[in-house]
Formats: structure tokens, sequence, C-alpha cells
């Protein structure tokens, strides 16, 4: 395993960080979303992702404090701390957000492979989920850790497509200080695209994923400080890569009147920026990173599930030693591959799937905020008042998406 303080471990942390922060703000549903806020609503939306930031990075930072801390897993921490009925709950919960999530990214790469070959996407979804099974069951953690996470790289054209595009710098700031909702725009269709930009960012897996790769790369007490440099610094990377595809989006797309309905309307700022080329190379860093989010999904999946149950977990462990883990990942790509089959609409099941995801979240981010106060768990290590504030603001703005989710999503039919 790798400890604090050597250039390996240095490397391997940025490395999960930055896959973590890639995952958790960009794969399919978080261009799509990133894509259509900005074409649909100007840079109204942006103030989305300074909040995704704060509230990742404080809830990352916090997972793995919380793992080093009490040298336990997080679903390890939660059964023991709620119990095993009540900590049943985010278990649940995630799974069903995991495997929903994962059948987007499957379609996702599906369909960035098609627009690549010419050939059906429903032929590619098969083949893309066997491979994701390959990769997960030969290759061990740092392998799958830093390979996904230089595939997510791809998508960095957008920042360079952000400024060919020439945005109004001084109007983003104001947007970003003072949102204006364009008058021609109704409240819910905006509301619905908040929640679906923050189940997007946010979703739970990548919680789950961090604090679970911070013990499978031997994290210890002296880890604490780079937990919290490698916490801030994949999360900043993963929003600022999403900034740039929504001004991008902007620029190129508003005010765009139909919805972004394919990976290829995605792709029009990049195109738009740097013609064939751009859109050649979106459509690769559409494909680089929904197979960083797969990997994520499909790992957390199997760890929330294992360390739930006290099964042998982890990708630094053989399959032989392993064996529910590696099953549970090889079911959930099974089912997720057989939504993505039944034939439905990819584009709507992904922004909805998204406003789901957003649901989903205090269910985690609760247990997780309880944990790393306890002092049974936690020690010296416990929260301290200021963390509280903002954790507890940003997890009461979660718990109100929740409650306006399902509501928004009937009066809208799922689009904005």
């Amino acid at each position: 395993m790798s400890k604090g303080g050597s250039s390996t471990g240095t490397v391997a942390g940025l490395a999960l960080g930055v896959l973590a922060g890639i995952g958790g703000f960009l794969d399919t549903g978080g261009v799509i979303t990133a894509v259509s806020a900005g074409a649909r609503f100007h840079y109204s939306l942006l103030w989305t992702v300074v909040f995704g930031l704060v509230g990742f990075s404080v809830f990352a930072e916090m997972s793995g404090r919380v793992a080093v801390s009490s040298a336990q897993p997080t679903y390890e921490v939660i059964r023991t701390r709620l119990g095993p009925r009540l900590g049943a709950v985010p278990l649940i919960a995630d799974l069903i957000v995991h495997v929903l999530v994962l059948a987007v990214d499957l379609v996702g790469m599906a369909l960035a492979l098609q627009l690549l070959t010419g050939v059906s996407y429903r032929l590619w979804v098969p083949l893309v989920a066997a491979a994701l099974a390959l990769v997960l069951w030969f290759f061990n953690f740092s392998a799958v850790d830093t390979g996904a996470a230089l595939l997510g790289l791809t998508m960095l054209i957008m920042i360079p497509a952000m400024v060919v595009l020439s945005p109004g710098w001084s109007n983003v700031g104001i947007a970003l200080a003072h949102p204006h909702i364009d008058p021609s725009k109704s409240v819910p269709t905006y509301l619905f695209a908040v929640a679906s930009l923050l189940g997007s960012f946010m979703t739970p897996y990548q919680f789950d994923f961090y604090s679970s790769g911070a013990i499978e790369e031997g994290w210890t007490g002296p880890d604490l400080r780079r937990n919290r440099i490698v916490a801030v610094i994949g999360t900043l990377f993963g929003a600022v890569m999403t900034l740039s595809v929504m001004i991008a989006g902007a620029g190129a797309l508003y005010p765009y009147h139909h919805p972004v309905d394919s990976i290829r309307a995605a792709a029009q700022p990049a195109q738009a920026a740097f013609g064939g080329v751009g859109f050649v190379i979106f459509v690769i860093g559409v494909f680089a990173v929904s197979v960083a989010a797969s990997v994520e999904l499909c790992l957390s999946g199997a760890y929330g599930l294992s360390q739930y149950y006290g099964w042998d977990w982890g990708k630094s462990t053989s399959p032989r030693r392993a064996p529910a883990f590696n099953l549970v990942f090889l079911a959930m790509i099974v089912l997720a591959m057989a939504i993505d089959l039944t034939g439905v609409d990819p584009i709507q099941f992904t922004v909805i799937t998204m406003a789901l995801g957003a649901a989903a979240l205090p269910f985690t981010f609760g247990p997780v905020l309880v944990i790393a106060n306890d002092p049974q768990f936690m020690g010296e290590q416990r929260n301290r008042p200021a963390i509280n504030v903002v954790a507890g603001i940003v997890l009461g703005v979660l718990v109100l998406t929740t409650l306006a989710t399902i509501p928004l999503l009937v009066s809208t039919g799922g689009q904005f």
C-alpha cells in the first residue's frame, strides 16, 4: 500500500481525487445537462456549479476523513452507527441510483461509438458492458484508477473551446454573483434544471468510491492533510471542466429552443470552435468521462454492499478472495445493460435519472454528516463548527431538492 509522503502515493492520491471529481461532475449525464443548461438558460445556472464545488469538496473531504480516522469503510461505519435497518436505507437508495446512472453511462459510451463508427448504439451496448466487466475483473485498483483519470482528461478540449467562443466574461461574473432568469422561462422548468444539474454533479457514488479508494491506497492518519488537498483539487478540476462545458454551450447555442437531445447536439459548441476535429475530440471525451464514471459506479456499488454485509472487498484483492465483491459489479453491469436494451429513449432517460440522483443525495449525505460528528468514530478529527455550518446548508438545499424533484418531474414532463 502507498503511504503519505511518497511520490507514488501522491500521484495515486491525485488520480483518485481527479477521477472522483471528473466522475462526479462530468459523465454522459453531466455533459448533456451542462450543455442543455447553457443552451437554454445562458449563464443563469452557473451558480449551481459553484454550489456543487462547495458541497462536493466538503463531503468528499468528510467521507475521506471518516475512512482514514475510523480505519473503516463508509458502509461498515454506517451500519455500526445507524443499525442494520436504518443503515440499509442509504445503501438501497444508492444502489438504485448507481444502476440507473450506470445505464446512462453505458449508453453514453455506445452512442459515442455510434457517432464515430456509424454502427448502431444497441450493438455497442453489450460490447462496452463486456469490456468494462473485463477491465474491472482483471486490473487492480491503481491501474483502473489512474487509467480512467487519464482518459477523462480528454474533455479538457472544452476549456479552449470556451475561450474561442469568447463569452462575455463580465456577464459570466455578474451571473455567478446575481443569477437572472429569463422571464420567458417558467420557474418549474428552471428548478427542474437545477435539480438535474445537482444530481449530475453530486451523485453519491463518488463519495463511496473516494473513501473506499483511500483505504485501498493505504491512507492513514498522516494522510489527512493529503485527503483535504486531493478532495479540493479533484473537485475543482471537475467543476472547472463543467463550467467550461456550460459556458461554451451558452456561447454557441443560446438561445436554443429545442432540447439538447443527442450527443451530436451537445457537441455543437466544440464543433463551432474547432470544426470536425473538435467534434471528434468531444465525442471521444464523452466516451472517456463515461468510462471513468462507470468505473466509479461499479466499484462504489460493490464497495457499499460488500462493506455493509462484511464481505471481503477491494480491487487490490483477487477475485478468488473477494468473489461477492466482483459479482456485485458484474450484476450491476448486466442490469444496466438490460435497461439500455429495452428501447428506452437514452437522452430522456438521462435527464430523468439525473433528477432522481438529486433526490437520493440526502440519504448518503445525512449519515456521513452524522458520523463525521461522532466522537466515538472520529475522536479529535470530528467536524469543526464551520464545516458543520457549510455541510448543514448544503444538506438543507439537497433535502429541499429531494422534496421538489418528483413534483417538478411531473410538471415539466422531465424536460428543460
